[in-house]
């Protein structure tokens, strides 16, 4: 969890107002799915959102999609908790003749009335497809008994894709929430209220370099805060460029240990070569209509020699979009993509000129 969870507005006043409604042991209109890149504050939501419901005394259950591997292995987790389970014993019984979703339905219903119950499940987008399932028909039916219990999901942009696998409507009737990237004075206040909040200060100009290369991705203002706090307990008065430059160093090496990760990645599933083509739209734009990107890609599927058509340029673009490389957004009522880190790209288009020229030699 960030020391200051910078921005997000909208986002925490979403879930402020169903823990107020949970609170009140009424049952929330919808689930909320929390989805965007790697990277962009997911779970440190998700951890806020938990430490909310602790300070209203909601209960809370929560793990990661492959933590769990079957409803079996959730239901004898759940049925731990020892202030219920003399009254659900069967649960854990090996003659039980009730079917293990059937007995997730009563465990949950009955913790629900003890009190407001939220279920947080982050990197949804790995969880078990039958396990899945079972929890979404589940929270479902339990609070179609006007219960009071929230299903908080939060995962990579291929979530949707996981979710409409196990329970068609459910991506449609859940509220959902973008996470994307921060605006500058968001950035600026994620490093600033911390050092700040600890008696330190930072001077304007070595602020907005930070906030400059961070590209308001807050995994790298995490690298940036971890390298300026070290920093800080050398520094005499307030950080200056000196002490950032200094701090760079640092963070430039995990940066790009990072990039060589993500670019490994895009490697290995034979995008690369496409991703460096996709790149090239961006050089001077801040976001692109999706139909030059769909030309560009298959452009150069065919190019590669790869099959070409419609569905082939679809699945190309959702693999980038689910691997957080381009993002899907709304501007002024109409779609367009942005890059998911803009530095990346110009990245991942280098070591493609890279590894080219040395072909060529």
């Amino acid at each position: 969890m960030p020391p200051f969870l910078a921005g997000r507005e909208s986002h925490k006043a979403l879930l402020e107002r169903l823990l107020a409604r949970l609170s009140q042991k009424q049952a929330p209109a919808s689930d909320v799915i929390l989805t965007g890149p790697r990277g962009n504050g997911k779970t440190a939501l998700v951890k806020w959102a938990l430490r909310h419901a602790r300070a209203r005394k909601i209960d809370e259950v929560d793990f990661l999609g492959a933590e769990i591997e079957s409803t079996t292995d959730l239901v004898h987790r759940l049925a731990s908790r020892r202030y219920w389970l003399h009254t659900l014993r069967s649960v854990v019984g090996i003659k039980t003749r009730k079917s293990t979703a059937t007995l997730l339905s009563e465990i949950l219903t009955k913790r629900a009335c003890e009190r407001p119950l939220v279920i947080a499940i982050d990197e949804a987008h790995t969880l078990n497809i039958g396990l899945g399932r079972n929890i979404l028909n589940s929270v479902q039916k339990v609070r179609r008994s006007g219960l009071p219990v929230l299903l908080l999901l939060a995962g990579t942009p291929d979530l949707r894709r996981r979710l409409t696998s196990m329970e068609a409507s459910f991506w449609d009737r859940s509220r959902k929430s973008r996470i994307g990237l921060l605006g500058s004075t968001d950035s600026a206040d994620a490093i600033r209220i911390p050092l700040e909040n600890s008696g330190r200060s930072i001077e304007s100009e070595a602020l907005a370099r930070v906030v400059l290369e961070s590209h308001g991705y807050p995994f790298f203002l995490q690298l940036w805060g971890e390298a300026l706090w070290d920093q800080a307990a050398d520094a005499s008065s307030a950080i200056t460029m000196i002490e950032v430059n200094h701090a760079r160093v640092r963070f430039m090496e995990a940066r790009d240990e990072f990039y060589l990760d993500r670019y490994d990645e895009l490697r290995r599933t034979d995008l690369a070569a496409i991703a460096a083509r996709v790149s090239s739209l961006f050089v001077n734009e801040v976001r692109c209509n999706p139909i030059r990107v769909y030309a560009t890609i298959r452009e150069t599927l065919e190019q590669m020699g790869h099959t070409s058509d419609e569905r082939s340029v679809m699945e190309t673009c959702d693999k980038l979009h689910e691997l957080g490389y381009m993002w899907l957004t709304v501007h002024e009522s109409r779609d367009y993509f942005e890059p998911g880190i803009p530095s990346f790209m110009g990245f991942v288009a280098r070591c493609q000129r890279q590894e080219s020229g040395s072909q060529q030699h």
